[in-house]
């Protein structure tokens, strides 16, 4: 019985702890945070033409594979941020808001993905090299991605490559928070597009 008092009084004891108590028991670290690169609309094109554009998904290197944020604090060390990341893999992020900016922009008729049934008269592959946060100089941080596109004519009487090129943005940051680090990215995103789609209207596809 006297055991039997004691496990009592122990179990009145931890319920005074964990329910009385409760209001205390707050987290000691950060939530994580998701967050999304996203190209602003812009104006579309009107000589859609007749072709078909291929964009599969962007290889990545394995660098910024992850969905963690990355910073470069120096020039031989970057740190990984676990509590600031991207809502989905960078690369299928990136590779849906290069189709639709090119959906939207460039002189195709169609443009889709690897796994669309229509047959491709261009294939566009890509990889993206750079993407992460410089903050070697606090005084002057800034959002740099880097990509490099490969687009090839898939028509059988002309096959071949028609473009590479490798597109480095980095963008100014006016301050240092997560929130300005993703717009940088975004705006760097887009001056690549434009870039891009600029380059694919000067060989008259």
């Amino acid at each position: 019985m006297t055991s039997f008092a004691g496990l009592v009084r122990y179990t009145i004891l931890l319920s005074a702890v964990l329910y009385g108590g409760c209001v205390t028991l707050e987290r000691s670290y950060p939530e994580k945070r998701y967050f999304m690169i996203e190209v602003s609309e812009g104006k579309h094109a009107t000589d859609r033409g007749t072709s078909v554009l291929s964009v599969p998904n962007l290889y990545i290197s394995p660098r910024y594979a992850d969905r963690n944020f990355i910073y470069r604090t120096s020039e031989t060390e970057y740190e990984a941020d676990f509590y600031n990341q991207f809502l989905s893999a960078p690369a299928t992020m990136i590779s849906e808001e290069v189709r639709q900016t090119l959906a939207s922009a460039a002189p195709f008729k169609f443009v889709v993905g690897s796994t669309n049934s229509l047959i491709p008269n261009y294939l566009l592959e890509g990889s993206i090299n750079v993407l992460y946060g410089d903050f070697r100089n606090p005084a002057a941080p800034a959002a740099v991605m880097e990509i490099e596109f490969f687009l090839h004519n898939e028509n059988p009487g002309n096959p071949g490559m028609v473009l590479q090129k490798r597109y480095r943005e980095s963008v100014p940051l006016k301050e240092t928070s997560p929130e300005a680090l993703v717009r940088g990215w975004s705006e760097a995103l887009e001056a690549v597009v434009a870039s891009l789609v600029a380059d694919i209207r000067k060989r008259n596809l």
